[in-house]
C-alpha cells in the first residue's frame, strides 16, 4: 500500500492515489466451520476459487473490540492517550499512504451514532466496538477519515492506500433482523433469513466493485469465532495467486504486522512486532 500519482475524481475522498492499494473488511462472529463449505456463503466459497484462504488464522480473544484494536494496534485495549497503531502511522507517514475507515450506518464521522437499530431488534446498526479508528482517534484525523460507508463515500476508483471497511451489525452476520425483514445496506436493501446469507449477500455487492480496481487487494476477516478463535480469512484481488492457500499460523497480530509491511510503515508495534506478518501482496 503505496502512493505515487494523484487522481482527481468526485466525491468526499476527491484525491484518490494510484498505486497498491489495501483494503480490510471485517464480518463478525463466525467460526471457520460456520463458512467454509456453508452454502449460506457460497459466495465467499468462490472467492477461495480466484484467491488465497488461510487455514490456520485465529483470532485473538472473545470480544468484538478487543480483536478489532488488536488487528489495528496489536493492544486488546485502548492505552490513555492512545497506543501506536496503523491509523496514527498511515497520518505519519508524511502523505505516502492515506487511510479511510468506512463504518456502515454510522450517522456521522467518528463515531456517532444514531437510533438506528438492525430492524425487529434492539441492537444498533453501528457499534463503536467494530470502530478502531474512533477508539484510536488522535487530534482531527478521526473527523476526517472516520467516515459512514455511502454511495457517495464508497468510491472504488478513489480508494486512499488503506481502507478499513466494517459492514453494519445485520450485514456483518452479527445479528439476523425478525420477521425476515431485511437489512438496510449503504447500497439499498439486503434480503435474507440468515444471518450468514446476509452477509455473503453483501460481500458478494461489494468485493466486487473493489476488485474491478486492477491495484486493490482484498482482506476479509472475521472479528472472533469460538472455542479456539479459528476463523476465517481470505486474500483476494491484486497480487494474489489464485486458487492458493496457507496453513501456516497466523492471527489478529499478524494481520496488523503484514499492514505495516505491505504500507511500508516500518515493523509494526506492541504484539504485532513478534507477530509473523500476514502476507500482503
Amino acid at each position: 500500500m503505496m502512493v505515487t500519482t494523484l487522481v482527481i475524481t468526485s466525491g468526499p475522498f476527491a484525491l484518490g492515489q494510484a498505486g497498491p492499494k489495501v483494503v480490510v473488511i471485517v464480518m463478525e462472529n463466525a467460526a471457520y466451520s460456520r463458512i467454509i463449505g456453508n452454502p449460506n456463503a457460497s459466495y465467499i466459497n468462490s472467492l477461495r476459487t480466484t484467491g488465497k484462504l488461510f487455514t490456520n488464522y485465529t483470532a485473538i480473544t472473545p470480544g468484538s473490540l478487543h480483536n478489532y484494536l488488536a488487528m489495528t494496534s496489536g493492544l486488546t485495549s485502548v492505552d490513555s492517550p492512545s497506543q501506536a497503531n496503523i491509523f496514527q502511522a498511515v497520518d505519519d507517514s508524511g502523505g505516502a499512504d492515506t487511510w479511510i475507515s468506512f463504518q456502515e450506518s454510522m450517522a456521522g464521522s467518528c463515531g456517532q451514532r444514531s437510533a438506528a437499530r438492525v430492524p425487529g431488534t434492539s441492537v444498533h446498526l453501528y457499534d463503536q466496538g467494530h470502530d478502531p479508528a474512533y477508539h484510536l482517534r488522535r487530534d482531527e484525523s478521526c473527523a476526517k477519515h472516520d467516515i459512514p460507508m455511502t454511495r457517495a463515500s464508497f468510491n472504488p476508483v478513489a480508494l486512499p492506500t488503506f481502507s478499513f471497511i466494517t459492514p453494519n451489525t445485520c450485514d456483518d452476520m452479527h445479528t439476523l433482523p425478525t420477521g425476515g425483514r431485511p437489512c438496510p445496506a449503504f447500497f439499498g436493501s439486503n434480503p435474507g433469513s440468515n444471518a450468514v446469507k446476509m452477509g455473503d449477500n453483501w460481500l458478494r455487492v461489494v468485493v466486487p466493485r473493489l476488485l474491478s480496481q486492477p491495484d486493490v487487494t482484498v482482506v476479509i476477516t472475521w472479528d472472533e469465532g469460538t472455542a479456539g478463535e479459528h476463523v476465517v480469512t481470505l486474500e483476494v484481488g491484486a497480487g494474489v495467486t489464485a486458487g492458493s492457500s496457507s496453513s501456516s499460523p497466523y492471527n489478529h497480530y499478524s494481520l496488523e504486522a503484514g499492514l505495516y509491511s505491505s504500507l511500508g510503515l516500518g515493523k509494526a508495534p506492541n504484539h504485532g512486532a513478534n507477530a509473523t506478518p500476514l502476507p500482503i501482496p
